[in-house]
């Protein structure tokens, strides 16, 4: 049954349609998406616990592990977390931040790390604002889909998505180039593998020499709880410690057809 903030976006995405005469070139229209995200946090925290406080998890020999007795972070986030703490940046950018959770949590997690992020959304960003006060990272609102030649945002070794780009109808490649302009190191991708063929899409910008660097390394990792990949790596250098990504049905076949 469709909740009622879900029912609400929906009449005014389409009221913004008849009065612009434009559909929203995104699966969402971000105008008044902010609503339809904390409905979304409120059913996540009903099983997982979403802002960490400080000993609740701690990252020992490349492992992210529950010390307390919360309940336990989503899987997803999880894997984020430790993927970034095993990569050990000095800065970080979360495209599509949202409420903060992540940003805080890598605070938390790794105090030193240098933390960045932007959403689309204003109303994302006020809702930050007031989620995470005392968040220290530069955040802005912004949007990963501009002319890449107009681009303008801080370079950092990680960029990272979390379920962000799958939710672009156009210019997902502009947000491709864009990620590969902004990281120097590493993006790391926690998608919805079957909505864009990213490894292919990676791999055609690289030899369009519309990305920055020199090579691509394709990674992945499978979540410790589902045995399964889960998460894209693309770097600039070799990490021997993660398993090639050869066949994008890797990551594809882990999702279910729409």
């Amino acid at each position: 049954m469709m909740n009622k903030n879900n029912a609400i976006y929906r009449v005014k995405k389409f009221l913004n349609m008849i009065r612009t005469g434009k559909k929203a070139a995104d699966e969402f229209d971000w105008k008044y998406y902010a609503e339809l995200y904390r409905d979304g946090l409120r059913d996540v925290e009903k099983e997982h616990t979403l802002v960490l406080q400080s000993g609740d998890y701690v990252f020992e020999n490349g492992t992210l592990i529950l010390k307390k007795d919360i309940k336990p972070l989503h899987l997803n986030y999880h894997i984020i977390y430790e993927t970034i703490l095993q990569l050990n940046p000095a800065s970080v950018m979360e495209i599509g931040c949202g409420g903060g959770d992540h940003l805080h949590n890598l605070s938390i997690l790794s105090p030193d790390i240098r933390l960045h992020g932007f959403d689309i959304s204003a109303g994302q960003i006020e809702f930050l604002q007031r989620r995470h006060p005392d968040l220290k990272a530069w955040i802005t609102t912004y949007s990963i889909t501009i002319e890449p030649k107009l681009l303008d945002l801080p370079a950092v070794d990680i960029a990272y998505t979390q379920a962000v780009i799958m939710h672009i109808c156009q210019n997902h490649l502009n947000a491709l180039t864009n990620l590969f302009s902004v990281a120097k190191k590493q993006i790391v991708l926690m998608e919805n593998w079957r909505r864009h063929d990213f490894m292919n899409d990676i791999k055609t910008l690289f030899q369009e020499k519309k990305l920055p660097w020199d090579k691509l390394h394709f990674y992945y990792r499978e979540s410790p709880f589902t045995k399964k990949p889960h998460l894209m790596i693309v770097s600039a250098q070799e990490l021997p410690q993660y398993p090639v990504l050869t066949d994008y049905r890797t990551l594809k076949d882990t999702i279910d057809k729409d």
